[in-house]
């Protein structure tokens, strides 16, 4: 099957399969770097590193990722920034948006030749049903002026975005705070039922919800358009992304089809089952000081229960 019909492939999965419920997309690279040519993590110095992570509020890779950076938050809060970022998109024409999401019905015969599809009738169906489904403007954030925002798993995942970053605004210095708002939506709310479970997470929390909503109806538009420019900026599609200092963590070339790839962190070496775990990632943060504070000395432990992937939720 040539790119361009592979690429129109991934959409009609993207729609017919999970268009509202998550599209979970395997992170798979070329490279196969061994612990003898492991990659080197090249660090951008400062006296504060910053860590930005991009994330959808209910893709579980994105989730498992907050997990990962809460403990390394814990330990180096006062020396490091964390800064959430969340991944939109912004609609200039639903029928061509959708077009491009749904696919070509006059490829089916292709993609019942590549045994994508048992049958013709089955492959214009699964189309036709993604496009239909796709045009429905309840499942998008609607500015007055008619503007369309998109998140990956639906409207309601949108207002938790931005709930989220009206939440971090919210706390000023407290992030404390906001982390633990997090990982109560994370074990208790989900793309479905996010704007009636919300709420009470945040009130658990010690949040002023009352602020969050004021927020949201307020702020909304100029919130999300600002991480549309973000995430334009620093070319991100998928969460999570993540980047320390401005440099990506970890690099695309980190990564090895068959899983052996490694990366070289100052002097200690990282394999590929450990880049999203939170000593790894302290690590990264710590090799980006001018000068490490003790607290880096410390050796943070896996997540119990938790097998860390190399996967992401592509918008």
């Amino acid at each position: 099957m040539k790119g361009d019909q592979k690429l129109v492939f991934l959409s009609i999965l993207l729609l017919a399969a999970s268009f509202f419920g998550g599209f979970y997309l395997s992170t798979r690279f070329v490279s196969t770097p061994t612990p003898t040519n492991a990659v080197v993590f090249v660090p951008k110095n400062s006296p504060k590193p910053e860590l930005k992570f991009f994330i959808m509020s209910f893709c579980p890779y994105g989730n498992q990722i907050e997990d990962a950076i809460r403990p390394v938050f814990d330990l180096l809060s006062k020396d490091a920034n964390f800064v959430p970022h969340y991944i939109f998109d912004k609609i200039d024409n639903l029928e061509s948006f959708c077009k491009s999401r749904a696919g070509d019905v006059k490829l089916c015969d292709q993609y019942v030749q590549s045994k994508y599809f048992l049958s013709m009738s089955d492959c214009q169906k699964a189309i036709n049903a993604s496009y239909s489904k796709c045009l429905d403007e309840k499942s998008y954030i609607k500015s007055a002026s008619g503007i369309l925002y998109s998140s990956l798993h639906g409207r309601q995942e949108g207002n938790q975005n931005v709930r989220e970053i009206c939440a971090w605004n919210q706390v000023g210095d407290d992030k404390k705070t906001w982390w633990d708002f997090i990982g109560l939506i994370n074990k208790n709310c989900t793309a479905t039922n996010a704007d009636t479970c919300w709420e009470q997470q945040g009130k658990q929390a010690g949040l002023d919800t009352n602020k969050i909503t004021e927020c949201f109806n307020k702020d909304a538009f100029s919130i999300i358009d600002k991480e549309i420019e973000i995430t334009t900026q620093y070319k991100v599609k998928g969460s999570p992304t993540l980047l320390v200092n401005d440099v990506d963590f970890p690099a695309e070339s980190a990564y090895s089809q068959d899983g052996t790839g490694s990366m070289l962190i100052g002097k200690k070496l990282a394999t590929q089952d450990k880049y999203r775990t939170p000593n790894v990632i302290k690590e990264a943060v710590c090799a980006s000081f001018d000068k490490a504070p003790s607290s880096c000395k410390t050796v943070l432990n896996d997540l119990s229960g938790v097998v860390p992937s190399a996967g992401g939720c592509v918008n």
